[in-house]
């Protein structure tokens, strides 16, 4: 029996009061912010060495070469781009009709060619069916294979790079 009292008031002795009201949201934040410092003196040196070397790496290239960068990494030419740009614009409504072929290993030319013409022709907007455009960007493809007629049409010298109005 005298065991069991001295059992009894043990456990009265180990028993924890609740936390003052408050503390436990404060201890996860002070963990929280801990863990955001430690991340940050662990990547921060290795960041900041990245960061250096780009700059360095950019800053040589002219602004020219820095805007057309994406493009040329796509192995696109970035003059075809210049030429479309010079007959789209506000309020133009792109599709874009481009030869099926294989570009690299993560994209193919339709992707690519897209893709750049909806940052390198903006104001003008890309959309995804012909029933949307009324402007046509064709590259190397012959834009009557759409059955569609047009108002008016460019054309880059003897290849099959065309900008083509939609007759509405």
């Amino acid at each position: 029996m005298a065991r069991l009292e001295t059992l009894g008031s043990l456990q009265k002795a180990l028993r924890l009061t609740a936390p003052p009201r408050g503390l436990v949201p404060t201890i996860a934040a002070l963990c929280a912010l801990a863990v955001a410092i430690a991340s940050v003196i662990h990547t921060g040196p290795k960041v900041d060495r990245r960061l250096r070397h780009d700059r360095a790496t950019y800053a040589a290239m002219s602004k020219h070469d820095r805007e057309t960068l994406y493009i040329t990494s796509l192995g696109l030419p970035p003059d075809y781009f210049a030429w479309y740009a010079q007959y789209v614009g506000r309020g133009d409504r792109l599709f874009y009709q481009v030869q099926p072929s294989g570009l690299g290993e993560f994209i193919d030319q339709p992707h690519a060619v897209e893709d750049v013409g909806r940052y390198a022709l903006l104001p003008a907007k890309s959309v995804d069916s012909l029933s949307e455009a009324n402007t046509v960007v064709t590259w190397n493809q012959d834009p009557a294979l759409l059955g569609v007629p047009f108002d008016g049409q460019q054309r880059l010298g003897l290849q099959l790079f065309f900008v083509s109005r939609i007759k509405k």
